[in-house]
């Protein structure tokens, strides 16, 4: 969970779905459903009760819930023993706890790639 601070955050609420590409550029929590592609500029937190069923870029990721797609650091990325990811972790730097589930790569370090770019989703 965040620490409690007077900062604005955008949250997405236990029992909201969102569909498509959600842009975030200040601090947010996601204990609804997310599905489609998440970018942030700031921390993102996924509560015990989120579900982000996309790929999710941001500065520092925390999942306590379920994230379906592949997640992206700058800094760092840190699943709590309630976290579960199927998808692949890079960041350079990872923390997991006992019981957190991965099924996917784990890429970490200094040479771990950068997180997509914001802006317009492009298909191949």
């Amino acid at each position: 969970m965040p620490e409690r601070s007077a900062a604005p955050m955008v949250v997405v609420p236990a029992g909201t779905e969102f569909e498509g590409t959600l842009v975030l550029p200040l601090p947010a929590r996601i204990d609804g459903s997310v599905r489609g592609r998440v970018l942030a500029e700031s921390d993102v937190w996924v509560g015990e009760s989120g579900f982000v069923g996309a790929d999710l870029a941001g500065d520092r990721i925390v999942v306590a819930g379920t994230v379906q797609g592949d997640v992206f650091a700058r800094t760092s990325i840190e699943l709590h023993a309630t976290g579960r990811v199927v998808g692949n972790l890079t960041a350079p730097s990872l923390r997991l706890a006992d019981g957190a589930v991965v099924d996917g790569e784990c890429r970490s370090g200094r040479r771990a790639p950068a997180p997509p770019q914001h802006g317009p989703h492009r298909s191949a």
